[in-house]
């Protein structure tokens, strides 16, 4: 289903152009991600004033053109308060567009819900249902999966064809973004039949993940108490697939590792992490690989180790750690055998088949940082991060990805010893701006002054790139120097993975993404606690890393095709990028009493 309208503008887009644009600056430009695209057609009333009309029609050019500073430009030459309404009803949904274009959710939101909503009830049974689902797309922008999913299943009995089934696709790519106990939560409460069976489906996805056979013996259960249901009769694409997953798993398993040398130690925790998660399946009574080990550090030639892993009869291969090994399998010609690294190439590389990446890279907790605090209407940011190589690596990714979002960089305090920390938070802030200030009157005055010292106002939240030790210091001096107020957030590197209140009193009230295995117990992870006490002291996070790539290497192809497969794992919540990189979705956490707690991205801004 597609509404547009096309207009041959040769002669009034230059007339308006000359008109009204006085010049335009550049901004990067997101596209929408959400597809089928469709536009509202609102028809001129008789009264309507025809230059207006072509205004707004240049507008909506420009915007079906993704040209959004031009069509902003002639946005603000218009008087809302002076249009008709249908005039208005094309402004708003302008707007609308625009926000949408740009990845904003919030404020299109603002557009399609608030005080603006009025006119939109006397439209058209099929323009009403392009608004609803623009309203589904800026709920997801926003980080509402739960309230896009509402919206979608509202919408379902009325769509057809092709946005129908997008439509359905979505429902349950959304719902595969809601936490598990949101979803149990909500599973008491609702009285939308529709919705309540979806809801029943995402949960048996979530609890049943790690085990395919259980997991298609829950789905088929659902179908047959929920025949009637739409997603019973049309499961989504990527539950179909779990069939032929679950008739072709791998039955021999090569696992690459360094088990000697100067990686030995992290192989080593990686190897038993993967070993419980072994031992675990099979007392559950499930099928389970033979598993052959490989030291990485004993044979330096990924081609010979691959083909001697084939040759032996490994069906799917997990390993190299080693950046540089990781980079030489990415080369290997024909990877017949499907490949989990886990680490990322030195270089960047396109997709290359039946190789996968996975890792626990700091540069991807800033990216999510980032995406959750965007989501919850964070725009300007001040940037704390020492001065090193590694500080450098993982706050440009942080940077990158909020500029291209429209974000600000309000500040950056780089910080190298703790002796420069006071000064380089005071620069951060522009404490010594006031501080300049006050020796001035004092000096043209020639007296002693009652002066408060003040910081910049606009900074909306500190993103904290900091270890344990080094936090402690610096979140007291940033209360001490007027940013008390101001929310923080920061990567897991702030966590030492131990609750001490004493020590921890001094991050108290940081919002940070951590891994579920460091926020809560969990029977696997008592059971690495007693077998290899020492890894998981020492190497807590690699013992996760080898766990999750257990639980990967069954659905690696699912995950390939179909971008709403998410693993619930220990590291986060597992899903694949086109160009074959698990990316993570670690849970928030804050410091509360000196007490490390679990909270939900939406609080953030609290």
């Amino acid at each position: 289903m597609r509404i547009c309208s096309f207009v041959n503008t040769a002669i009034v887009l230059p007339l308006l152009v000359i008109t009204v644009l006085q010049g335009c600056v550049s901004t990067p430009v997101k596209p929408p991600v959400v597809a089928p695209e469709a536009q509202v057609v609102i028809e001129p009333t008789l009264e309507s004033d025809p230059f207006i009309n072509q205004q707004i029609l240049a507008i909506e050019t420009f915007i079906a053109q993704h040209q959004i500073d031009e069509a902003r430009i002639i946005l603000t030459s218009l008087n809302f308060n002076q249009l008709l309404v249908d005039q208005q009803t094309r402004y708003v949904l302008a707007n609308a567009n625009i926000a949408l274009i740009l990845g904003d959710g919030q404020e299109a939101l603002t557009w399609l819900n608030g005080e603006y909503a009025y006119l939109f009830d006397g439209l058209p049974l099929q323009e009403q249902i392009i608004l609803n689902l623009k309203r589904a797309e800026a709920y997801e922008f926003s980080g509402r999966p739960l309230s896009a999913a509402r919206e979608r299943i509202f919408l379902a009995p009325v769509l057809e064809d092709e946005t129908a089934v997008f439509n359905q696709e979505q429902i349950w790519f959304d719902l595969q973004l809601v936490p598990k106990q949101q979803l149990l939560d909500l599973a008491n409460q609702e009285s939308s039949p529709d919705l309540n069976g979806w809801i029943q489906l995402a949960v048996i996805s979530m609890t049943e993940d790690d085990d395919l056979a259980r997991l298609l013996i829950a789905i088929e259960q659902w179908q047959l108490q929920n025949s009637g249901h739409p997603g019973a009769k049309l499961l989504p694409r990527s539950l179909q697939m779990l069939n032929e997953l679950a008739s072709s798993l791998p039955t021999h398993l090569g696992i690459m590792l360094p088990l000697s040398g100067p990686l030995e130690k992290a192989g080593k925790a990686i190897r038993n992490g993967l070993l419980a998660a072994w031992y675990q399946a099979r007392q559950s009574d499930q099928d389970t690989p033979e598993l052959t080990f490989y030291d990485t550090a004993a044979n330096e030639d990924m081609t010979a180790l691959y083909k001697q892993a084939s040759d032996a009869g490994a069906q799917a291969i997990i390993g190299p750690l080693a950046k540089a090994r990781v980079q030489k399998m990415a080369e290997i010609q024909d990877l017949s055998v499907p490949v989990l690294a886990l680490n990322y190439a030195d270089k960047r590389i396109e997709q290359v088949a039946n190789f996968y990446q996975f890792g626990l890279a700091p540069e991807d907790e800033a990216i999510q940082v980032a995406n959750d605090i965007w989501q919850q209407g964070v725009r300007r940011v001040m940037i704390v991060a020492p001065a090193s190589a590694w500080g450098e690596r993982v706050s440009d990714a942080f940077i990158l990805n909020w500029q291209l979002k429209g974000g600000v960089i309000a500040s950056k305090a780089l910080f190298k010893q703790p002796d420069q920390y006071l000064t380089t938070i005071k620069n951060g802030l522009n404490i010594q701006d006031s501080e300049q200030r006050y020796q001035l009157l004092r000096r043209k005055l020639d007296q002693d002054l009652v002066f408060e010292f003040r910081r910049r106002e606009d900074i909306d939240m500190v993103f904290m790139l900091a270890f344990p030790a080094q936090a402690r210091q610096l979140k007291p001096i940033l209360n001490y120097q007027r940013g008390v107020d101001l929310p923080v957030v920061a990567t897991s590197n702030l966590y030492s993975g131990v609750d001490d209140p004493d020590k921890n009193q001094d991050l108290e009230g940081i919002r940070f993404v951590e891994m579920p295995w460091r926020l809560a117990p969990s029977p696997i992870k008592n059971r690495v606690a007693e077998a290899f006490p020492d890894s998981l002291d020492n190497y807590a996070a690699l013992v996760a890393l080898g766990v999750d790539a257990y639980r990967l290497y069954p659905r690696l192809k699912q995950m390939s095709v179909f971008n709403d497969v998410r693993i619930q794992g220990v590291t986060g919540t597992m899903t694949m990028s086109d160009n074959g990189r698990i990316q993570r979705t670690l849970d928030w956490a804050e410091v509360q009493n000196g007490l490390v707690r679990r909270v939900p991205a939406s609080d953030l801004q609290q």
